[in-house]
């Protein structure tokens, strides 16, 4: 069997976001609620718990968005309960100052978001204990401004990433391995689960079988035959920034230069990912 160490020679990313001018279709949307004016008469909100299952299907009934109206004249207070851990307040639509508040009362965040590029902004804080926080949102201009809120787990978003392949010469009747990393891949986010694999430039016929392997996890997909791809992965929880392997099985004496498309759901932690990002090693 011949072990053929392909190096990686492109990575191409390239954002399939499911966000439009909002958070997202077929969410838990939330209506500020006046009069909301005090930390007293703060709104009772659900703590955002989505998952990169829903983020792949589309349908996030965990995803709790508020949609609120805020100016310099009108500060908005909600109440969430969250539980230890690290939490995240998620912005949209225009910008707008808050605070996040302990249970014991001391501020524990204190931030400006100002609405750029595509998507959401996300910012994280540590919640020490558990129990309910609160969080103020101002205004950042005398008239009145839409804003969209999540607090609690992160949301997700999709993209996919193409990863194109050095040449693979089937003969000899022997099968063909190659292997590429993208463990150490920094422009790819973090904690990002593969959801479904497509395998380019394979024609038909030209193999037997196309077997996937993430080596973090030890997990071998083996790909549809003459498709070459395999969708409803998300509950394998493949970690994107792995090492891979592929088994290309022997039909005929051939030659190709495939390329591997791994489409993924990621936390939103920060920052979207970067559309249309290529990577040279």
């Amino acid at each position: 069997m011949k072990n053929k160490m392909k190096s990686l020679l492109v990575i191409a990313l390239m954002g399939c976001c499911m966000y439009t001018q909002g958070m997202t279709v077929r969410a838990e949307n939330v209506k500020e609620v006046e009069s909301n004016d005090t930390m007293e008469m703060a709104q009772l909100i659900e703590a955002n718990s989505e998952t990169a299952a829903q983020a792949v299907s589309g349908n996030r009934p965990d995803q709790y968005v508020v949609n609120g109206y805020t100016s310099t004249k009108d500060v908005d207070w909600y109440k969430v309960y969250l539980s230890t851990g690290t939490q995240y307040v998620t912005c949209n639509e225009k910008g707008f100052n808050f605070q996040i508040y302990a249970p014991n009362g001391n501020i524990i965040m204190d931030k400006t978001y100002t609405k750029t590029g595509l998507g959401s902004t996300a910012y994280a804080f540590s919640a020490d204990t558990s129990g309910y926080y609160y969080v103020k949102v101002s205004g950042i201009t005398s008239s009145s401004q839409k804003y969209l809120l999540l607090v609690g787990g992160p949301t997700y978003s999709v993209a996919y990433c193409e990863v194109k392949l050095d040449e693979v010469i089937m003969e000899d009747k022997e099968d063909s391995n190659l292997s590429f990393d993208l463990s150490c891949e920094e422009k790819l986010p973090n904690n990002a689960v593969v959801y479904t694999i497509a395998m380019e430039g394979v024609r038909t016929t030209a193999v037997n079988s196309v077997a996937v392997t993430n080596s973090k996890i030890n997990k071998t997909v083996n790909l549809t035959l003459y498709l070459w791809k395999k969708s409803d992965l998300v509950s394998m929880k493949m970690p994107l920034k792995s090492e891979w392997k592929i088994k290309f099985g022997y039909r005929k004496d051939v030659s190709f230069t495939p390329s591997i498309k791994l489409y993924y759901a990621y936390p939103v932690v920060s920052k979207y990912a970067e559309d249309d990002l290529v990577i040279t090693p």
